[in-house]
């Protein structure tokens, strides 16, 4: 009876840690450091990462879709399908300016 209380603490440590590490690396978090966490702390570890804010929508930083718009932009730029000023007016709305 013992190993199967300790074979279900495993499994639920290890769901916490695998929940909490997915969580994280949604938001943009490395996912082995809350996995961690998670299977150490179980069900708070879930909670900790949840609560994070998205890496992508902290103020001050450009995210990756916004740089890879831009990107795109500047190809259209260079091959004459889009105007500077068509350039520079989307080129402010995607850096915030």
């Amino acid at each position: 009876m013992d190993a199967v209380v300790v074979l279900f603490w495993i499994l639920v440590s290890a769901g916490c840690a695998w929940g909490s590490g997915a969580i994280a690396r949604g938001k943009g978090y490395d996912f082995a450091p809350f996995c961690i966490l998670g299977f150490f702390l179980g069900i708070i570890g879930i909670i900790i990462a949840a609560v994070l804010p998205n890496k992508s929508e902290e103020q001050g930083s450009v995210g990756a879709s916004n740089a890879e718009a831009l990107a795109s932009y500047k190809k259209l730029l260079d091959e004459g399908a889009i105007t500077q000023e068509e350039f520079d007016k989307k080129k402010s709305e995607l850096l915030g300016i």
